[in-house]
């Protein structure tokens, strides 16, 4: 898990808030962090979840392939619908009170508790199948 948070989470939200901070040129009004909750929840909360669920498949369980894309093609549209249950809430609080330089280390906090709860979701969804 240590490594899917290093190599892939950490410089990817380094480099999407230095993006958005360019793309919204750093304000952080109501309406503008609006749009980066949008554009935040619409791009890279769909990728993160689905990516996340590649690793922890393939890596962690050593799951075949073709098991991996039918447990995403049954569990995704579940995963996101829960992220975009709590995400906007956590991306509004991180743009807009939280400084740009801090904002990566919120997010690997958040995703840590998040990949607590995808994790819960995998092993129950395991017990239940026994």
């Amino acid at each position: 898990m240590k490594l899917f948070g290093f190599a892939y989470g950490g410089p990817f939200g380094h480099y999407l808030h230095k993006l958005m901070s360019v793309i919204f040129k750093g304000k952080n009004d109501s309406k503008t962090v609006a749009k980066m909750v949008l554009f935040e929840q619409l791009t890279s909360s769909p990728l993160n979840n689905l990516l996340f669920m590649l690793y922890y498949g393939l890596v962690i369980e050593g799951i075949p392939w073709v098991f991996v894309k039918d447990k995403i093609k049954k569990d995704f549209t579940s995963v996101q619908v829960a992220a975009w249950k709590v995400g906007p809430m956590v991306a509004w609080v991180n743009n807009q009170f939280v400084p740009l330089q801090l904002r990566v280390i919120f997010q690997c906090f958040v995703g840590l508790c998040w990949t607590i709860l995808l994790n819960l979701k995998a092993r129950s969804a395991v017990i239940k199948d026994s």
